[in-house]
């Protein structure tokens, strides 16, 4: 997407739409990316609030962007050279810039980026440029694309601090600014500066904020930037939410012990728990004696009132008798007397 910009009389490229809050169906297929930058520490400097701030915000971050965090040299064309490089390497959907304004009272939205680099005080390498434009031959000045009073809305409306300024000044954070949005003039994504209050740890006079809270208020703009939304939870219907909440209730033809005294049901007895015994404590279990062996059954006795005759069972080692070449008929069988009984004489 490519934005149209026109020239006014004042040498202002003013862009030919001053965007709202950007929905998250902006960037469809895929996740979309934030770049944003803060600023080194001034050599001697014991802290840097905007630094701590995004670095507190970018460890912290859930949204469904991705955050991509880096650092520039408080130095005039290093600042300018690895913004270049970030965004050629990134390719971001938004790009903030983030500086510390020490003595400011609130979180402030900067609209123009201004074309003059006229500083109060040299950068980390001693430079201090005086009446110099930022971009020889280039435009006056370039406006943020940023949604600058949706932001500040937001931010107070979560009772943080925040303001509207028409621009930078022209420092180190202005010059980065105009840089910026000349490069991004025709990708049409949104850019700007946001300034910071000092915190605590920089120990400057005025006004100071932990770096935890200006933390919440750079995610409070990265939201508003990038359209960020929670989600809604599911509401039941009036319908739908009586049925869930209504108890289930069945008659019971007889009481059910049970653990929970439910409609007033006696408890269960408590189960005493199992004692836990120590493998190496644990007496051995003694094994088993082995069963005794079935005695052979008695031969069966003779019976006289029957006349069976029971069998008897060969061993291996005795050899079966021979068959013979014609069987013999048996004699029939006859009943012995009392006499024969008596004297022990059998004829069978």
């Amino acid at each position: 997407m490519r934005t149209r910009a026109a020239k006014s009389g004042v040498g202002v490229v003013t862009p030919s739409y001053l965007p709202r809050a950007v929905t998250a169906t902006a960037y469809p297929g895929g996740m979309s990316r934030v770049l944003i930058t803060s600023f080194e520490p001034m050599p001697g400097a014991t802290a840097e609030a905007s630094a701590d701030a995004v670095r507190i915000l970018a460890e912290t971050w859930h949204g469904s962007a991705e955050i991509v965090h880096r650092e520039l040299a408080p130095v005039y064309k290093e600042a300018a050279r690895r913004l270049r490089a970030s965004v050629a390497k990134h390719l971001p959907d938004a790009v903030i810039v983030v500086a510390t304004n020490p003595g400011a009272p609130a979180v402030t939205v900067e609209r123009l980026a201004v074309n003059l680099d006229d500083a109060a005080v040299p950068d980390a390498h001693g430079v201090q440029p005086v009446d110099a434009p930022v971009v020889e031959g280039a435009s006056a000045a370039l406006w943020s694309t940023l949604p600058a009073k949706e932001i500040v809305a937001a931010l107070e409306a979560r009772g943080l601090p925040a303001r509207l300024s028409l621009n930078a000044g022209t420092g180190l954070a202005n010059h980065v600014f105009y840089v910026m949005q000349r490069e991004l003039a025709e990708w049409g994504v949104p850019s700007g500066l946001v300034q910071l209050p000092a915190t605590p740890e920089m120990a400057v006079a005025g006004p100071a904020l932990p770096a935890e809270v200006l933390a919440e208020a750079l995610r409070t703009v990265v939201d508003t930037v990038m359209g960020e939304r929670t989600a809604p939870q599911p509401v039941l219907d009036e319908e739908d939410e009586s049925e869930a909440t209504q108890p289930f209730l069945m008659p019971i033809a007889e009481p059910i012990v049970g653990n929970t005294p439910a409609f007033g049901l006696p408890l269960a007895p408590a189960q005493p728990e199992a004692e836990v015994v120590d493998e190496q404590e644990r007496e051995p279990e003694p094994e088993p004696e082995p069963e005794p062996e079935p005695e052979p059954a008695a031969p069966a006795m003779w019976s006289p009132a029957t006349g069976d005759v029971p069998e008897v069972e060969q061993d291996a080692d005795t050899p079966a008798p021979e068959a013979d070449a014609e069987p013999k008929e048996k004699p029939a069988y006859r009943a012995p007397t009392w006499d024969e009984i008596i004297s022990g004489r059998t004829d069978n």
